[in-house]
């Protein structure tokens, strides 16, 4: 039954990559979007009221003026073995794929590159006139992550666009979708130099493409692009105090390490999904005892461009996904 409120049980989210910057592809003849799961999301187009006053008009407020649309946001997603591989393209650019033989294929996403543009629409379905909100323009920026021991394993991918318009009817009546398989919290790991850090509580990931608004003159407020600037990223891990001296020894030794985040899911053999970064930089840190509990110490760490490897960041997919 057609419903006259929204609510978020009913929301679809549909995303396609972009020919030209701007310009949402076309999606009547279907396929050409694809639906993906989502959490939350804040990506929505702002144009706030301006204020100048002005004297000579009396003691009541004048008109107000528009000022210039802003449309960024977040999305919450799901760390999903199939459906990621289309968020990591738009981060990284199109993937290098390698059939495996074994009915897995290994997906490789490479820092620095150029990003592709993409389209996005919210669309709440059941309403008796369902609205469907559109965001063209939309570059990736960020992606970022917490890693724990329990719990699902959760993403925020960070959002900019150019603007939004409002439909009556979806960008695309049937969309491309792929079958939800999530990674979890439980079959989580951080590896220093290869091997399993041990002792490690808890950590936190996030890269950036640090995108920089192109913000020209233009009478419908609009920006021109968002084009990528430097590539970083960065993270923590906080590890129990040890005989382990894993993370001490890099420190001391003022030297970088390697470092990997990664999630598999137990029972499917090399289904996996894997952040390495080929030079990571440790900060050192004071041991801090406040009380008669096991001694904790969190890191900061930093990735660095590594001349050998060519890169800061590789993200290896491996599902039963041909391509992207």
């Amino acid at each position: 039954m057609a419903k006259t409120r929204a609510y978020g049980a009913d929301a679809q989210l549909l995303a396609g990559f972009e020919g030209d910057y701007g310009v949402a592809p076309d999606g009547t003849g279907g396929g050409v979007y694809t639906q993906l799961s989502f959490r939350e999301t804040s990506l929505g187009a702002e144009r706030p009221l301006g204020y100048d006053p002005l004297l000579g008009q009396g003691r009541d407020a004048q008109d107000p003026f528009y000022e210039a649309v802003t449309d960024e946001g977040e999305f919450t997603i799901p760390l999903d073995l199939r459906a990621t591989g289309f968020w990591l393209s738009g981060l990284f650019g199109a993937p290098s794929s390698v059939d495996n033989g074994d009915g897995t294929h290994s997906h490789g996403f490479i820092s620095g590159r150029d990003l592709p543009s993409m389209a996005f629409e919210i669309g709440h379905t059941r309403l008796a006139t369902p609205r469907y909100y559109r965001h063209g323009g939309c570059v990736l920026e960020s992606i970022g992550f917490d890693m724990a021991r329990t719990g699902p394993a959760n993403a925020t991918i960070g959002v900019v666009a150019q603007g939004e318009s409002n439909h009556a009817a979806p960008a695309d009546p049937s969309p491309l979708s792929y079958a939800l398989r999530r990674f979890s919290q439980g079959s989580g790991s951080i590896k220093v130099g290869g091997a399993q850090l041990a002792n490690v509580t808890g950590g936190r990931f996030s890269f950036s493409n640090n995108l920089e608004r192109v913000e020209t003159i233009r009478d419908d407020g609009l920006i021109d692009g968002a084009d990528e600037t430097e590539a970083t990223a960065e993270g923590s891990v906080s590890v129990r105090f040890s005989t382990d001296d894993t993370i001490t020894a890099a420190v001391d030794a003022e030297a970088p390490v390697s470092m990997e985040y990664g999630f598999t899911i137990p029972g499917a053999e090399g289904f996996k999904l894997l952040f390495a970064m080929p030079r990571v930089f440790l900060p050192k840190r004071k041991q801090e005892l406040s009380g008669p509990g096991g001694v904790q110490a969190d890191y900061e760490w930093r990735a660095a461009f590594d001349p050998t490897e060519g890169h800061l960041l590789q993200v290896t997919l491996t599902n039963d996904v041909a391509g992207y």
